[in-house]
């Protein structure tokens, strides 16, 4: 075995171990002191599966818009391809704050596909634009059916929302500027090469940089010239929010809860979702509880409350933790064998 393979192998084994440890941490911090194993035995197991295959959906959408981006550009990306990449977003971001490393994960797996980094960076700005688009236009609409109840809350999270709405808003205009406007996008150009400066430019750096600074402003207009493209990962991105606050809905139900309706559901999750998002936690663990418990405090029986919190966690994030963890490993190490 030569010196390249043998880094390669120790770099491989060094991120599975990360993976799992990772993995652990989240899950004993999310699940310390509650019990899941008895929630999960008196709850009814038909809605437990539809809030499981509304998260398998959730992870299908992702890959599906990353893919479109991608085929535009001209590449051939497979099921697995596709799926791997959609797990590799959410995994790594539910556990760094702010959701921060999911984009970078993801542009790795996809270095490792051979996938050129301006045309993988065009596509996940656009995927994260779409999905913010959708979270704050269902987060709007849920503010004005709940008739503003979110700006009346008390205490320390009566703050929070206003404050992971702007943030949203700000990262939408961000991302339009950075794709689709050409000064903008001119003076990050002019960011990368001044910062290359004190890193030290090789001959050519200064070329390559710039070919690939074209390349991303060709998929940019590649995309203007394809507006359906973008329309469809909209449209995709709404799906795939509904899905993942209809997980509430399914896990309210599976415990007994049967007078909440499901728009309600829809509404009172959209206003939360934008709220903590944003905000520097990891999986924005902690305050997700807490504003939880605070926007449904009138909406679910105070003895199901707990229970249908926890549930709704367990589906939404710490399964889908997991398996998106145990789905990059496989379809990491399968398409290294098929590699060898």
């Amino acid at each position: 075995m030569n010196l390249l393979k043998k880094k390669s192998l120790w770099a491989g084994a060094l991120l599975l171990l990360l993976l799992g440890g990772a993995t652990v941490y989240v899950i004993y911090k999310e699940l310390n002191g509650h019990d899941i194993a008895g929630t999960l035995r008196n709850a009814n197991i038909g809605w437990i599966l539809l809030a499981v295959l509304s998260m398998a959906l959730y992870a299908v959408a992702d890959g599906i818009n990353i893919s479109r981006c991608l085929k535009l550009a001209g590449y051939k990306i497979s099921f697995s391809q596709m799926m791997k990449y959609s797990f590799s977003g959410f995994f790594f971001s539910s556990i760094t704050p702010s959701s921060t490393g999911g984009q970078p994960a993801q542009l790795y797996f996809m270095a490792k596909d051979k996938l050129k980094v301006s045309h993988s960076a065009f596509t996940l700005l656009c995927a994260l634009l779409s999905f913010q688009c959708a979270a704050v236009f269902l987060g709007v609409i849920g503010v004005l059916f709940s008739r503003g109840e979110v700006f009346r809350l008390q205490g320390s999270f009566s703050y929070v929302f206003p404050i992971g709405f702007a943030m949203n808003i700000a990262i939408i205009i961000g991302l339009i500027c950075v794709l689709f406007t050409r000064r903008i996008a001119g003076f990050f150009a002019a960011l990368g090469l001044w910062a290359m400066k004190f890193k030290g430019i090789k001959p050519g750096d200064k070329f390559r940089f710039l070919r690939s600074f074209a390349a991303y402003r060709r998929a940019a207009a590649l995309l203007r010239m394809n507006k359906s493209v973008f329309v469809k990962m909209l449209l995709t991105s709404f799906v795939q929010i509904i899905l993942f606050h209809s997980v509430t809905f399914f896990c309210a139900h599976a415990v007994g809860c049967v007078s909440l309706d499901w728009f309600t559901v829809l509404r009172t999750q959209s206003s939360l979702f934008i709220s903590v998002s944003s905000l520097p936690l990891p999986g924005a663990a902690g305050v997700t509880e807490y504003g939880y418990a605070l926007f449904y405090s009138d909406l679910i029986p105070e003895e199901l409350l707990g229970s249908v919190m926890l549930l709704s966690r367990f589906c939404a994030f710490v399964l889908p933790l997991v398996t998106s963890g145990l789905g990059l490993v496989l379809l990491s190490v399968k398409q290294r064998k098929k590699k060898s």
